[in-house]
Parts: C-alpha cells; structure tokens; sequence
C-alpha cells in the first residue's frame, strides 16, 4: 500500500500528473512506459527505440522550481498508509525503517511536498526527434506496446524532491510526540531527520538524492507512418500536427493516478 487517493493525489492529477506510488530515483523525462493488460511497466530510455538517430536527444532542463507544488499537502493518512509510505521514502534515500513503530504515538500522517525541482523536455522537439530518426522495426518494446495490443508513453517531465515533511497527529489538530533520536538510529546516517523548531511534531526527511514522486507523459503511436507523440484516442495525430499542441493535455495512466512500476 503507498498513497492513497488523496488531496495531494488529486490536486497533481489536475495537474496533469500520474503519481508514484513510492517516489524513488531512477524515473527522468525521454523515458518509456509501457501498459498492457492492465499493467504499467518503466520499461527504459527513448534510444532503444530509434536505431539511427537524427541528431542527440532532446535537452532535458533540469531542476525548473515546482512552484504550484511547493507546500502542498496530502489528507491526514490513517498511520498505517502513512508509515507505509515513509518506510519507502527512507529506503529509497538509502536508509532502513523497518518495521519500526514505535517511535510516535501518532494515529494520523501528512505529507508536504518541500523543495519541488522539475525535470522536462518540449514534447514538440521529442516528437521531432521521433520522426526524423529511423526506428528499430524489430524491437520488442515496438512490436508489444505499439504494433500489439498494448500503449506505449514517453515521460515529458517529471517533479522530485529530497526532502519531505510529515506532520504527526493523535488526531485532527491534536500534536503526536514523536522520537526522533529512535528514527534517526533506526534510519541510519544516510537520512537527515529534524523536528520543526516550533512543531516538535512536524518532521522533516532529507536526503542526498532525489525521489520523483510524480510524471507527465504523452501516448508514443504511428500517424501516417512515422513514429510520433500522438494526440487524443480517436483519430490520433501527431502532437505537432495538433491544433492547439501546446494546449494538448498529457495521459493519467489510471483513473486514481497512483503508478507502481
């Protein structure tokens, strides 16, 4: 179990962006999602599926501030989601919660999103990049999301952070007491842990790496027979062949927008 669906959920839902389940390293822009019977699967970056390219990839800009997520904050979580989360947050920072829990008294958890950068390339460039390069016909990737019965989606950006503030709560507005010297041991060194200097029961977790916790992505599909970024579910077009294609909303993968790869 990671989040469920919450204010924070939907909020980035309306954004346009699906949600990591368990934020963790290793999702970037120009990478490829498959979905097939039900499934989604991170199935690596762009250049496998071009053989011959037609110049370097499309620049990624890196680390734009997340302005319209900084301080956004999930619903109370009932603690046993919460902690769920937490321990997974902790582990992708290299540390080790475990199965931990004594260390606060707390019934409810809340999460707020702190030092959000973003990552994003144009999809008009990446569609470029996809006509212009010549595909690998034989590739499994292509034959099983594109020419198959599955859908293939490539990443345009993505939000992360390396620290994130969890607020305590015995119960709505009632201060949780919380150990901190117990995570910390627990945890390990690799996880910086710090009470708010006037909320002894707001917490905040730092690490050295950053954690994607959620992504925009465009449906990969063949218009005219070139490879593009396509646009809408009937009569698809190419991204750049759209009318308005910078108006073109990017794909929700689920309907709850919580992403497990």
């Amino acid at each position: 179990m990671g989040w469920c669906t919450d204010d924070s959920t939907t909020f980035l839902k309306g954004l346009g962006y699906n949600v990591v389940r368990h934020p963790r390293e290793g999702i970037r822009p120009l990478d490829l999602i498959g979905r097939q019977s039900g499934a989604v699967d991170h199935l690596g970056p762009l250049n496998l599926l071009i053989t011959q390219p037609p110049g370097p990839l499309p620049q990624i800009g890196m680390d734009a501030e997340g302005a319209k997520i900084q301080g956004q904050a999930s619903s109370k979580l009932d603690f046993s989601v919460g902690v769920d989360v937490l321990g997974a947050v902790i582990g992708a920072f290299g540390g080790n919660l475990g199965a931990a829990v004594g260390f606060t008294n707390a019934r409810k958890m809340q999460f707020v999103f702190e030092n959000v950068r973003s990552d994003f390339v144009l999809p008009l460039e990446v569609g470029n990049y996809l006509r212009d390069g010549a595909v690998d016909a034989g590739n499994l990737v292509l034959r099983q999301y594109v020419m198959g019965n599955g859908s293939l989606f490539l990443i345009t950006r993505i939000v992360k952070s390396k620290k994130f503030t969890v607020v305590f709560e015995r119960s709505n507005n009632v201060a949780a007491s919380v150990n901190v010297p117990v995570i910390q041991n627990v945890a390990g060194g690799s996880v910086k842990i710090e009470a708010d200097s006037q909320r002894s029961h707001v917490i905040s977790f730092e690490g050295d790496r950053e954690l994607t916790f959620g992504f925009k992505c465009f449906e990969v599909g063949v218009v005219n027979g070139e490879l593009s970024l396509i646009a809408g579910k009937e009569g698809a077009v190419a991204l750049s062949a759209a009318p308005e294609p910078e108006k073109v909303p990017p794909v929700i993968l689920r309907e709850d927008a919580l992403i497990d790869f």
